[in-house]
């Protein structure tokens, strides 16, 4: 089952939807790979934040300052990964009731 918005020929309401299949271009076809390269994005630079924060707190040397940024950073990647994974789920189910699939 599709919605109608997604049903909707791509290139009724986006011009350059000629080019992304002419009559079979939906709405979706543009939505998957924006909303796919945005959680990759994002999660890689939530890893790499992690990443650089463990970095950071063991080269901190015991220096009460720079621990405390580094743990601070350390939470923040953290919490930006959940957020992404979430982001994902909410996305996976979303799709499904809608009635397309993002991945």
């Amino acid at each position: 089952m599709t919605s109608k918005l997604l049903a909707v020929a791509l290139e009724d309401i986006y011009a350059p939807g000629q080019a992304m299949g002419g009559q079979s271009a939906t709405i979706g076809k543009l939505i998957t790979p924006i909303i796919s390269n945005v959680l990759i994005i994002s999660g890689l630079f939530a890893f790499m934040t992690i990443i650089f924060a463990g970095f950071s707190y063991i080269t901190a040397s015991g220096d009460k300052g720079k621990t405390e940024q580094s743990q601070n950073m350390l939470n923040y990647g953290i919490l930006g990964l959940v957020v992404v994974v979430t982001a994902f789920l909410i996305t996976r189910v979303i799709g499904a009731v809608i009635g397309f699939k993002f991945f």
